[in-house]
């Protein structure tokens, strides 16, 4: 991105209007929600160390489609119906087929070192999902001055042991690396309209944004600086990303060009978020107090909290 770029967003950012609302809780009582998706009339989610996926309507009734072995990421559908979901220390991508049966749909083991993230199927059953590159817990434990700059809220691009990648995966299973230089990629969306492909890349504290060719390769990466460190994100139906930031418990509504026009407050961490609903414009959070794994299946603390984003613009 150019200085003159940089400047021209950070000009947006100072004369918008912000909107902020506080998030209720609609659903209770899971170790980690993760990877939400607004998928036939409900909300589709992942408890992370549960190993579940999960749907809960808007009356806060909850389902659990399916155990997962393996700790569980992200999760979309083939055009046929078919759920696909990330089994992350597995590094695998898992079918769930009709009968109930978890299948491989696509094996990246021998060349994923770490963890597959999040994951995002496009409208012709293409998957894109990306790798950690390295441990965050265990490298926050031993580089105790980078975890504080971090809860700190000091923004910078950090100097991350290893980068990742982003893969693409076609629907018969067969699969590429589509990007890579990433540091650290984390929730991914699809916008269909701009084919765009648009990846949170945390410890970047950015957006890479993507143009798509008609293969489904990513292209023509733009950074979007953010001025906070970055996981889960979403779409609206106007076009702007929801991107949640856990740091200050919150997701922020970033339009194209980088203007943030609204915010949505928790009182927990915010790591995940997708736009849906009924009508369209209810903003679901997944907020955990901790994300420490033990503590989180001990304290069963996670939710999935909710916010209308009707009136932010």
């Amino acid at each position: 991105m150019t200085d003159r770029a940089r400047d021209r967003r950070g000009r947006e950012r100072e004369g918008t209007t912000m909107t902020v609302t506080t998030a209720s809780p609609l659903s209770t009582g899971y170790a980690m929600t993760e990877s939400p998706r607004w998928h036939e009339g409900r909300l589709w989610f992942v408890d992370m160390h549960r190993r579940q996926v999960v749907a809960v309507d808007q009356a806060g009734r909850a389902e659990v489609i399916v155990d997962v072995p393996g700790q569980v990421g992200g999760l979309g559908w083939l055009p046929d119906g078919r759920l696909l979901v990330v089994a992350q220390d597995l590094r695998q991508i898992l079918r769930l087929e009709p009968s109930g049966r978890l299948v491989v749909h696509a094996d990246l083991s021998g060349t994923v070192p770490t963890l597959l993230n999040d994951m995002w199927v496009d409208a012709a059953g293409r998957a894109y999902v990306g790798e950690m590159g390295f441990d965050a817990h265990e490298w926050f434990d031993a580089n105790s001055d980078v975890a504080a700059s971090w809860f700190a809220g000091d923004v910078s691009v950090l100097d991350v042991p290893a980068k990742s990648r982003l893969f693409v995966v076609e629907p018969d299973g067969s699969w590429r690396v589509g990007a890579d230089d990433l540091v650290f990629s984390n929730g991914i969306v699809v916008d269909e309209e701009k084919r765009t492909l648009i990846v949170a890349e945390t410890f970047g504290a950015r957006l890479s944004v993507f143009g798509l060719d008609a293969d489904g390769s990513p292209r023509r990466r733009d950074l979007w600086p953010l001025g906070f460190y970055p996981d889960g994100i979403g779409l609206d139906g106007r076009g702007a990303v929801w991107v949640t930031d856990p740091v200050r418990k919150q997701a922020r509504r970033i339009e194209y060009g980088g203007a943030e026009t609204g915010r949505v407050t928790t009182d927990q961490t915010c790591i995940g978020c997708a736009v849906g609903g009924e009508d369209g414009q209810t903003l679901f959070l997944c907020t955990s107090p901790t994300t420490e794994p033990e503590q989180a299946l001990a304290r069963l603390g996670s939710r999935i909290d909710t916010a209308s984003v009707a009136g932010i613009a």
